[in-house]
């Protein structure tokens, strides 16, 4: 079985991925690193010198490298169910999950690596303070809500055990 995580940048993807794929003896993968090895450089250097429509292509390619796995979770990035035909290979190719958080939690997870030099979301370097951060996110979100919402389905709290009842009982 093939999982795709989808959901807003700081919705914990990479972490409940790496978590579910522990606890079920799954491979992990996270899309945003596949691209940095690849690439061999970050994602926010790939965004500056070469810009966000070469990094969607990279990130479309690195994605279909991921078709043919098995006993894999892919944390995807933030947009890349918004581009090209990615989400609906991705449904076609595996089970797509949706990691729904609040969006003041995004932006205070976001605020938080921000103030510690630790976020690389190039999508939201700009952001000057807290309120201009929730703004941001909160339009991102307006943009990404309907591809997100049509995933196979939707997790709430990113509590494992819930999530591996759902998928026991999950049929395409």
């Amino acid at each position: 079985m093939l999982i795709y995580f989808i959901g807003m940048p700081a919705s914990g993807k990479s972490t409940f991925g790496n978590l579910v794929a522990h606890k079920l003896g799954y491979n992990f993968l996270d899309l945003d690193h596949l691209i940095e090895q690849r690439n061999t450089t970050v994602i926010p250097k790939i965004f500056e010198e070469k810009g966000e429509v070469f990094f969607r292509e990279e990130e479309k390619h690195a994605l279909q490298t991921t078709f043919n796995l098995e006993k894999t979770i892919v944390a995807t990035g933030g947009g890349t169910p918004c581009f090209f035909d990615n989400l609906s290979q991705m449904k076609k190719n595996g089970i797509v999950c949706f990691l729904n958080v609040e969006i003041e939690v995004l932006a205070q997870r976001t605020f938080k690596a921000q103030q510690k030099q630790q976020d690389n979301r190039p999508l939201f370097k700009e952001a000057s303070s807290f309120e201009n951060l929730l703004e941001m996110i909160t339009k991102k979100w307006q943009d990404r809500k309907k591809y997100y919402q049509q995933a196979h389905f939707e997790i709430r709290n990113n509590d494992v055990e819930s999530f591996i009842e759902k998928l026991a009982h999950f049929e395409r």
